[in-house]
């Protein structure tokens, strides 16, 4: 595939990344969100929520306590036993990308509630929490993480069809590939991970008068823009459904993801991208 030319060439000396992976605004907070038909707390040491779910396509929310959690839904292998779990907490405390065989799924990226929307077939999940604190440990190490396991019953009936987009984006090494201008209001946003490494998705408005330009230059970012949603870390060929609303304005798109090559964030490579909504 062809990448569309990016408006921005380099990124390398981009200031201040580590100050935009630790953003805490919560501009979803206010929005009243639909029912979810599943609902999970953070808070620290400890995801609270069912343990057990139907499968198909499942609206799943993550509510909170102010402290930057970063929800991840994983797939596991479907015979995954407790020590595998164990094994797989483990080896992703240190490690970038989601250890093999397990999957990102996305989860809710930016404020402290969210939805996304996943395709649950029937196994076992880790929803954990991917933040690092101070000492460089994630938070799902501490314990920010709980088991889910997917089966198929009544209700999966009801979830076998995906939600409708109203905007796709899909996200490759290392760039977001679709339109440039969305309309402004309530959106059904379609992600989908294209590229061979894993991706994420931040999006955050633009304040009057900046560019991207501005963006990329700023010394604190939130100066610059207000993050607005997101989707977390999702894996090579994963689709997640980000429902979110858009006044209009000019957005930001970045992805602070590691390249486990190069050890330079994704954004740093040029996936970052301006979005206008109107």
């Amino acid at each position: 595939m062809t990448r569309p030319a990016h408006p921005v060439a380099a990124l390398a000396s981009l200031p201040l990344l580590g100050a935009l992976a630790t953003c805490t605004h919560a501009p979803n907070d206010s929005v009243n969100l639909p029912p979810a038909d599943l609902t999970f707390s953070v808070r620290k040491g400890a995801v609270t929520g069912p343990d057990s779910s139907a499968a198909g396509w499942t609206r799943v929310r993550v509510e909170e306590d102010g402290g930057g959690h970063i929800v991840v839904i994983f797939r596991l292998a479907e015979s995954a036993s407790d020590a595998d779990i164990k094994t797989f907490l483990a080896a992703l405390d240190t490690a970038d990308a989601t250890p093999a065989p397990a999957l990102a799924l996305g989860g809710p990226e930016v404020g402290d509630i969210g939805d996304v929307v996943v395709q649950l077939t029937p196994g076992r999940y880790v929803l954990g929490c991917v933040r690092r604190g101070w000492t460089g440990h994630r938070h799902a190490s501490r314990g920010e993480a709980t088991v889910l396991v997917a089966t198929n019953g009544p209700m999966t009936a009801g979830r076998d069809a995906a939600p409708v987009a109203t905007q796709e984006l899909q996200m490759v090494d290392f760039a977001y590939v679709g339109p440039e201008r969305w309309p402004a209001g309530s959106h059904m946003l379609r992600v989908r991970t294209g590229g061979s490494q894993e991706h994420q998705l931040r999006l955050a408005r633009l304040r009057p008068g900046s560019s991207l330009n501005d963006w990329i230059n700023a010394g604190n970012p939130d100066k610059i823009a207000t993050p607005i949603a997101g989707v977390a870390r999702l894996g090579p060929g994963g689709v997640a459904y980000l429902p979110v609303e858009l006044p209009g304005g000019d957005y930001v798109a970045y992805c602070l993801i590691t390249d486990p090559k190069s050890g330079r964030r994704h954004v740093e490579l040029g996936m970052v991208r301006a979005i206008r909504v109107d």
